[in-house]
């Protein structure tokens, strides 16, 4: 491939520094092995603009989640504005740049980040409310350059907690909340309102960002909600609560043809709750009849309740995805549940619809019985498993001898059957009936 003219590079050049971290990753592993010509070119252009962004998420890391996509509801930046800083940066400071690229390896965390960090980071704050250069101009108009020198501010405070914060949030005890204490104590020294910022830049950096909570509650010795509801961190509170109720929503109405996928999302959202409304019963003192106490016990049995409904609607899912037939009177008038009917192919609709009713039942075992609905799961499979077994017993007869049925279609439903049983059983209940399946179509 012939090397590429340089107007070209230049537009490969602004792609690669304005592609999201992943596309860029995507890009690095897709050129791994690319050797000579515009491909190599290519390549160490996109080289040269992951070890940038290394050094720049390094040296900017206290500010650098807020420039990320978020829940709408969380303080954020546009991704742009932490390149548009950076590339300030290199021109108000290029020294110092240059040394912290040079520091950027794994330092020794008793000592601290280099100074130098902190100090490009004080340097950016105050370019964003002075700008003396058009690179600090630029940032100012895609997003509130003032607000985002006040993170800036916190930088050192925040960079410092950063080590500690998986410790705060896992294993608190009275050495770790003094340390959180002190923290909090040095940014409300800068300002009056640095506290609750300094609470939003952490909770950045957690995967889970409503368990900053049990930061905030340490820091203010587990107050009541009464207190916390009227306090300057308030926010965080309501978020987890708006998040909770948003969660509930999710669960009581999710859509069973989005299949498998759809119940483990929605699995994972009555998990969620259940560790939330855990987590806020540690970290704040409810009261029932507290501002917060009300909602709190509203949404255990609203979250319970949805749950319950959905899983009590399995069995019917999973009657319409294994269809039977009557074989009396009796059957036609609710005295019974009847015989397969194998005379259709499956209806993928409805297969879709039960597999993500059980995926959905699955995948509540480690919530389950702290949510309060572990009885109401533990029948709801005795049924599921108890309609399962009758309805392979009576596939496996048709298809070993061709009565009652078409044995292709049996079988084809032997494997659906099958598929749900690792659901309500597990994978080797499956493979038994998988294997029984074949002994029967080839006698």
């Amino acid at each position: 491939m012939a090397a590429l003219a340089a107007q070209k590079l230049q537009i490969i050049r602004t792609l690669v520094e304005t592609a999201p971290d992943a596309a860029l990753r995507s890009l690095e592993l897709a050129l791994a092995n690319a050797s000579g010509g515009a491909l190599s070119t290519v390549r160490a252009i996109v080289e040269d603009e992951t070890a940038d962004r290394y050094v720049r998420n390094t040296i900017l890391s206290p500010i650098a989640p807020l420039c990320q996509p978020r829940a709408a509801d969380l303080p954020q930046f546009p991704r742009r504005a932490l390149a548009l800083l950076w590339i300030a940066l290199k021109a108000e400071a290029p020294r110092q740049v240059a040394e912290g690229a040079a520091r950027c390896n794994p330092w020794d965390l008793d000592n601290g980040a280099p100074d130098v960090f902190n100090q490009l980071c004080k340097i950016a704050a105050r370019g964003l409310r002075e700008p003396t250069r058009p690179e600090f101009e630029a940032v100012g108009r895609i997003c509130d350059a003032e607000a985002l020198a006040d993170y800036l501010d916190l930088s050192i405070i925040v960079r410092n907690a950063l080590p500690r914060l998986s410790e705060w949030v896992s294993r608190m005890n009275g050495e770790r909340a003094a340390s959180a204490r002190l923290a909090y104590r040095d940014a409300c020294a800068i300002s009056g309102d640095a506290g609750p910022r300094m609470f939003e830049m952490l909770a950045a950096h957690l995967p889970e960002p409503w368990r900053i909570l049990r930061v905030i509650s340490a820091v203010m010795d587990r107050p009541n909600d009464r207190y916390l509801a009227s306090s300057e961190v308030k926010a965080f509170g309501e978020r987890m609560l708006a998040d909770i109720e948003a969660s509930i929503e999710h669960v009581r109405g999710f859509d069973l043809s989005g299949g498998q996928a759809a119940g483990r999302e929605a699995a994972a959202s009555a998990q969620r709750i259940a560790n939330q409304l855990t987590e806020f019963e540690q970290a704040v003192d409810v009261a029932k009849d507290g501002p917060w106490g009300k909602r709190i016990s509203k949404f255990k049995q609203a979250a319970a309740q949805a749950a319950e409904a959905r899983m009590n609607a399995a069995d019917k899912e999973l009657s319409l995805a294994l269809p039977s037939r009557p074989i009396s009177m009796m059957g036609k008038m609710g005295g019974g549940k009847g015989v397969p009917k194998l005379d259709v192919a499956p209806d993928e609709a409805l297969v879709r619809r039960a597999t993500a009713a059980l995926a959905f039942i699955e995948d509540l075992r480690p919530c389950a019985a702290q949510a309060g609905y572990g009885a109401t799961r533990t029948k709801a499979l005795e049924k599921l498993n108890q309609r399962l077994d009758q309805y392979i017993e009576d596939c496996l007869y048709v298809a070993r001898t061709a009565e009652g049925g078409d044995p292709q279609i049996a079988r084809a439903y032997l494997d659906i059957a099958a598929g749900y049983i690792v659901h309500t059983r597990d994978e080797k209940t499956a493979e038994i009936v998988r294997r029984r399946a074949v002994a029967a179509m080839a006698a």
